[in-house]
């Protein structure tokens, strides 16, 4: 899997040599090599500052490379700028060292596998902090890398005694370090992409006249396939949620396009448009992808006029949409429209309702159905659950505790719509 870097050094090691190769592993990088690698560690969150806590998947890997080699340190270690810091690490405890003191500054230079059987009698390692000062002699380190073979971190054991490592174990080495990169590389862009997607929902409540908007995304992975989007002008409130088919990265790509496909009809929707003309238009856009995907998307869009309440929507496919009407009866809203992307000349009706003062509305993904006591008759129990709560706050509150308390299996998402009473005002 790797190349490997297997050396005997000389006894006769000049001390002057070993501090002018450590102080040069960096410079002998060539600047564009270090650059992409330095963007690379940025680019995955791997910086330092951000990340300078330990997570259990990495030290489950270290714990048991410690445990198969009877090595008396391991550790994922990640060079940053002109410090290394640890993600995982067992038998030390230090969170930051200069880069020049570390083995794997030049596992990371030779971007190859590094086996050095005494570090004492090695040139580029005998003057080593660790060296000189913990005992280290024995040291083996894989290159981490990006999907672009850039370095970004390295695998490692290290060990008090002189020793070497036969095919057998460099095999099972490279076995355990091509787990830590699948979790280093791949946890860190599914939380980059976490990130992202949670910057595309909307970045505050809506807070117009009587009428209060609000809504959580809970996706069941890093990332997921649920999107909702909502924005007010021209006295119109648009609201748009949707549920890709699937979840993860593959449903989030498909969740993107959903969500950028809606918000490009927001401007004919407040204006007035029919959304059923809109919602065509919107299948029309992604009715390639989906059929390329093999996927499809219930799709819930509303237009509400916060002057007089009149609610328009149209539901392709969804089916989850409840109205508590201030006598505390419970409506629901749905239609017999079919998902976008199941047959590519399907069309969608637009309906009329009417939100009173004092009614409130939420709409949510299929995700929230699972964790329902009764899935038959399930609106009742969500008409329960809004009534139950004054603020949509509160509401979706109640529904991330409800997600977390029954460990949800699927995406959830819900954006809840309030109309203040005449008495609330």
């Amino acid at each position: 899997m790797f190349s490997e870097d297997r050396r005997q050094a000389p006894r006769d090691a000049p001390p002057g040599g070993v501090e002018r190769r450590r102080r040069a592993d960096r410079a002998d990088l060539p600047a564009g090599v270090e650059r992409r690698r330095q963007r690379a560690v940025d680019s995955l969150g791997l910086s330092a500052p951000v990340r300078q806590q330990r997570d259990d998947r990495f030290d489950r890997i270290t714990r048991l490379a410690a445990r198969v080699f009877h090595a008396s340190w391991s550790s994922i270690t990640v060079l940053d700028g002109d410090q290394a810091w640890f993600p995982s690490a067992q038998g030390f405890d230090i969170p930051l060292m200069p880069r020049q003191d570390t083995f794997c500054s030049r596992t990371t230079h030779n971007a190859r596998l590094t086996v050095v059987p005494d570090a004492s009698l090695d040139p580029d390692f005998a003057g080593l902090p660790a060296v000189v000062n913990d005992g280290i002699r024995f040291y083996a380190g894989v290159p981490l890398t990006d999907q672009l073979g850039n370095v970004v971190g390295v695998f490692c054991v290290y060990d008090h005694a002189p020793r070497t490592m036969p095919g057998s174990d460099l095999e099972t080495l490279e076995d355990l370090a091509a787990w830590a990169q699948s979790e280093l590389v791949g946890s860190s862009e599914m939380l980059r992409a976490g990130t992202v997607q949670k910057a595309m929902l909307p970045a505050a409540p809506i807070h117009r006249d009587d009428w209060h908007v609000d809504g959580i995304c809970l996706p069941a992975l890093a990332v997921g396939g649920d999107l909702f989007d909502f924005a007010v002008n021209n006295g119109v409130v648009h609201i748009g949620l949707g549920d890709v088919m699937g979840k993860g990265t593959g449903a989030a790509l498909v969740g993107a396009g959903v969500r950028a496909a809606v918000r490009s009809t927001h401007p004919e929707v407040v204006g007035g448009a029919d959304l059923g003309s809109t919602t065509y238009r919107v299948a029309r856009t992604l009715q390639e992808d989906l059929d390329r995907g093999e996927s499809f998307v219930t799709l819930f869009q509303c237009a509400i006029d916060v002057a007089d309440g009149t609610l328009r929507y149209v539901d392709a496919g969804a089916g989850l949409c409840v109205v508590v009407r201030t006598d505390g009866s419970v409506e629901r809203l749905q239609s017999s429209d079919r998902p976008i992307g199941i047959l590519p000349d399907d069309t969608w009706t637009e309906h009329r309702g009417h939100l009173a003062p004092g009614d409130r509305m939420l709409v949510f993904s299929d995700g929230l159905l699972d964790l329902l006591a009764d899935q038959v008759e399930w609106w009742h129990e969500v008409g329960r659950l809004v009534a139950a709560h004054e603020e949509p706050s509160s509401l979706l509150l109640a529904v991330r505790e409800l997600a977390t308390e029954q460990v949800s299996l699927d995406d959830v998402t819900a954006v809840a719509v309030y109309r203040r009473s005449e008495g609330e005002r």
